[in-house]
């Protein structure tokens, strides 16, 4: 897609979300939902990776594309439980980008949790964004979690880790758990790190009974992922 595409896509193109469920590991209850972007245009659905990642370099209409997409998202969602927004650090960039986040995270802080993603977010520039989002979060009072822990290709940063209070544990985890056993040890050592430090912990790809199982057996605090499908909402 080129800029007047994106511009068409932004103009015109259907807003959906799909509110997908974090189980409390213990109790079995739903404890909040993530908000996942869709988006139809000419009743096509577009792909959201490949859309995310071509605007990380163009901050502009990244930042106009986001803003009408939170915006549908808070609003259409009734539940009564914690939200989970994606947010790319690059859209909380510029003064007016800031000043606008403030007052609409602002709002919203009692409902929601903040996920720092890393959609194209490869140089040094971009993790110095990143940073400076997760301290301004934490100064807000606004919660946070790091998404995507253990993702190939993910950035490890002490400094994001102990900004936020929720750690994502990114579906690879469990995917090399299944070819090599030794990798629980792992998964058990960080998930004790990630309670000692006052943290919850989420770990997603829960695609399976084994994984569920599993997930079952750990220290952990909430999982996620497509074996909870019946439990979605799509608005």
């Amino acid at each position: 897609m080129n800029t007047l595409e994106f511009k068409y896509l932004i103009q015109n193109a259907i807003y959906k979300t799909k509110y997908e469920p974090i189980i409390d590991v213990k109790t079995d209850e739903i404890y909040a939902y993530e908000a996942l972007s869709k988006f139809e245009l000419d009743q096509n659905i577009i792909n959201t990776e490949e859309i995310f990642r071509k605007l990380h370099h163009n901050n502009r209409l990244f930042f106009e594309l986001e803003k009408k997409n939170k915006k549908l998202q808070v609003q259409n969602y009734n539940e009564n439980k914690k939200l989970f927004l994606n947010f790319d650090a690059d859209i909380v960039y510029t003064k007016e980008q800031k000043d606008y986040w403030e007052y609409f995270l602002s709002y919203y802080k009692d409902e929601i949790v903040v996920e720092i993603t890393e959609n194209g977010s490869d140089d040094e520039k971009s993790t110095e964004i990143m940073h400076e989002f997760s301290s301004w979060l934490m100064k807000k009072g606004i919660d946070s979690a790091l998404d995507d822990f253990a993702q190939d290709g993910s950035m490890f940063s002490f400094y994001l880790m102990n900004r936020s209070k929720y750690i994502k544990i990114d579906k690879s985890f469990l995917k090399q758990i299944r070819n090599n056993k030794n990798y629980l040890e792992y998964l058990k050592g960080l998930l004790k790190t990630i309670k000692l430090n006052g943290q919850k912990s989420i770990i997603e790809g829960i695609e399976t009974k084994n994984d569920y199982k599993l997930v079952q057996e750990l220290s952990c605090d909430y999982m996620q992922g497509f074996y909870f499908n019946d439990l979605v909402i799509i608005k």
